[in-house]
């Protein structure tokens, strides 16, 4: 986990950058756009949560059997924000992603730990997000906001869990360096598709 988090640092800085997720920080980001995001995170943890359900492998089962599916509550996110607006760039991105996905989902299942990495990295900048998007579309309790109250307020304790079921499965170095190009390639992939949902949005949110 410590490789991870260090080898895909610039990676994870690029990412936060795009213009997405400044407008959801200043408070502007329109419902349907963000419907959008919810739509694009959903196909790919269909596509991710299926190939690690399907996984035979030891290593992808002992980190993935106590980590919680997403699949469910982004499903009940976007029954609460129904009108999706998915430019084509971010429709073709995310496709481009669950087609990478799938590409190693059974020939190299390890490296599903990789973009499983990031997707459950996710939650903790979601802590500070969540706050956002329930202030933008007036939304109290966590209706509307179950992608990002995953784990309530036991975000970080889960986080160390995961961590740790990261760094016991994974002892071969040469498992470690498909996994850590899997989270790389990860960010770029997310990258792709955050770039597509900016498309007409202000970088500063205005």
């Amino acid at each position: 986990m410590d490789r991870l988090k260090s080898e895909t640092g610039k990676a994870h800085v690029d990412t936060e950058a795009i213009p997405f997720n400044a407008c959801i920080m200043s408070g502007t980001m329109p419902q349907a756009r963000y419907a959008g995001q919810l739509s694009c995170w959903h196909r790919l943890h269909v596509a991710l949560e299926d190939a690690l359900a399907a996984s035979t492998n030891d290593r992808v089962q002992a980190v993935w059997q106590e980590t919680t599916p997403r699949v469910p509550l982004l499903a009940m996110d976007l029954q609460w924000h129904p009108d999706a607006d998915v430019p084509d760039n971010a429709q073709q991105a995310t496709t481009a992603m669950i087609s990478w996905i799938e590409s190693f989902a059974s020939s190299d299942p390890v490296r599903l730990l990789g973009v499983l990495y990031v997707l459950e990295g996710s939650t903790l900048g979601g802590m500070i997000l969540r706050k956002s998007i329930a202030g933008m579309y007036g939304i109290e309790g966590d209706e509307g906001l179950a992608y990002y109250s995953a784990h309530g307020k036991e975000v970080m304790p889960n986080w160390m869990l995961f961590k740790a079921r990261m760094n016991s499965s994974i002892s071969c170095s040469e498992e470690q360096d498909r996994i850590v190009d899997t989270a790389c390639g990860t960010f770029e992939h997310i990258g792709h598709v955050l770039r597509g949902l900016s498309e007409g949005l202000s970088s500063q949110g205005d």
